[in-house]
């Protein structure tokens, strides 16, 4: 699984197997920003809200799905191009941008280049009162970005941030039921997480 560049890869090794004591352990180490991970406001905001304080209603419901799989390599989200959709964007709602960038998951080039917000979008975004931005790049953010502007807007308001989600672009629907689980880790600044949409016709 490719990280994000200077990160540590993830390890993963047996400790007992069922073979040697009847039971199998793993022990693992790994960011709790690897693969597709939630980002907590503590990530980049002094006393902001850890994994363990994210209301559990915040992670579940209704989603709107923006359709944004125009945008490629070194292009930018901007305030128009989210616009289009003002009327989906609801106080307390949750939002997830789709791009097709995923594609390169497996992939050193996932981080590479990727679509990102400007900081105009996502102020915008964040005056819609949204409460959970989802996405299938690694980051809001461009690499290039030191003082973290991108994700202090958003973090810095109280919107989690689910980054590195995989086949959004399976979803047709202007809608979609989200689920995201992180397991429950105490004073985290994010976790990888099981994300889960689903479309009923």
């Amino acid at each position: 699984m490719p990280v994000w560049p200077g990160d540590s890869e993830p390890q993963f090794r047996e400790k007992t197997s069922v073979e040697e004591t009847g039971y199998s352990v793993h022990a693992m180490l790994l960011s709790d920003h690897t693969g597709t991970h939630l980002d907590a406001p503590s990530h980049v905001i002094q006393g902001g809200t850890t994994l363990d304080g994210i209301p559990l209603e915040t992670l579940i419901g209704r989603a709107a799905l923006l359709d944004l799989t125009a945008k490629g390599a070194k292009d930018v989200i901007n305030r128009e191009d989210i616009e289009q959709w003002a009327d989906r964007l609801e106080p307390g709602g949750r939002v997830l941008v789709k791009t097709g960038w995923d594609r390169r998951f497996n992939s050193p080039a996932f981080y590479e280049d990727f679509p990102c917000f400007t900081l105009e979008a996502a102020r915008y975004l964040v005056s819609r009162r949204i409460i959970l931005l989802g996405m299938d790049v690694p980051s809001p953010s461009p690499l290039n970005d030191p003082e973290q502007a991108i994700h202090k807007a958003f973090l810095g308001a109280g919107v989690v941030l689910l980054e590195s989600l995989r086949n959004l672009t399976l979803l047709r629907a202007e809608e979609c039921d989200l689920i995201a689980l992180p397991p429950l880790f105490k004073g985290l600044s994010g976790s990888p997480c099981r994300v889960v949409a689903a479309e009923w016709s």
